[in-house]
């Protein structure tokens, strides 16, 4: 997770952050969008602009969903910036360790389904550097 928006936006501040994440992450190429409230306007106004909006509809409750991507979070497999470079982490993590008891759930929720998708993910073998007759000086002999 690298970045961001925690904030109470109406439908021109929203596309306006839509807009500043996707320039500040241009390699980004998947950005998943609630199909619920202003999702699916949000999508429809920038989809010209802005390429790789997906629209979710989340399955189950919120519970369930974090549960189901919680054991790749428990055993290091997710990275946060520090948080003197993202200002967020902070609160990011206070939210998941109170979570579902907490006040606001709606960067676990965010998280859980990006992590969902993710798992979804796989991983694409490694190339070798190298065809298998080749090898590098002093790593095989070319005489045995």
């Amino acid at each position: 997770m690298l970045d961001q928006v925690r904030d109470r936006l109406d439908f021109p501040g929203t596309l306006l952050a839509v807009r500043r994440l996707s320039a500040r992450w241009p390699n980004v190429t998947l950005k998943l969008v609630e199909d619920k409230a202003n999702g699916p306007a949000v999508i429809q106004s920038l989809r010209h602009e802005i390429a790789g909006f997906v629209e979710v509809n989340p399955e189950g409750g919120k519970a369930s969903r974090a549960a189901a991507a919680s054991p790749q979070l428990e055993s290091g497999n997710w990275y946060l910036p520090h948080p003197m470079l993202a200002s967020w982490v902070e609160e990011f993590i206070g939210e998941c360790a109170a979570f579902p008891a907490g006040a606001h759930d709606d960067q676990v929720d965010a998280w859980s389904e990006g992590a969902k998708r993710l798992l979804r993910v796989k991983a694409k073998p490694v190339p070798q550097p190298y065809p298998e007759r080749y090898y590098p000086l002093g790593e095989r002999s070319w005489m045995t």
